[in-house]
């Protein structure tokens, strides 16, 4: 058993709760339809908000950001155009630090390889 699927339902129970103010500082419920099944996912991912967009970061090995690759409409407790955006090693170190404040700059340089940038346009 993987440890999302424990993870996963509990941060979405505390997510639809009143106790989401706990998590949703930093974590939201990014809703989308997967481009081949056609059919509706919610995972819990991480953000950071600038303005109007959301940065969001995942796991290359997480499959689930192909499905906003091109741009893709999402729910993320506000609506939203979400699409996977290309940025060099420097900026995807510079956006992990961000999202992840705190971050020792050492271990942002280590996920960068494998982390995936994702932009929400908000509606």
């Amino acid at each position: 058993m993987k440890s999302s699927d424990l993870y996963n339902p509990l941060v979405k129970f505390i997510l639809r709760s009143p106790l989401h103010g706990l998590m949703s500082h930093n974590t939201l419920l990014l809703t989308f339809t997967g481009r081949k099944s056609g059919k509706v996912y919610t995972t819990p991912i991480n953000y950071v908000r600038e303005g109007a967009t959301l940065t969001l970061i995942t796991h290359r090995r997480r499959g689930w950001w192909k499905n906003v690759r091109t741009p893709a409409p999402v729910t993320a407790y506000v609506q939203g155009l979400a699409h996977v955006e290309t940025l060099d090693a420097p900026a995807t170190v510079t956006a992990i630090q961000h999202v992840y404040r705190g971050i020792p700059p050492e271990r942002a340089v280590q996920l960068a390889p494998e982390a995936v940038i994702i932009k929400i346009a908000l509606n």
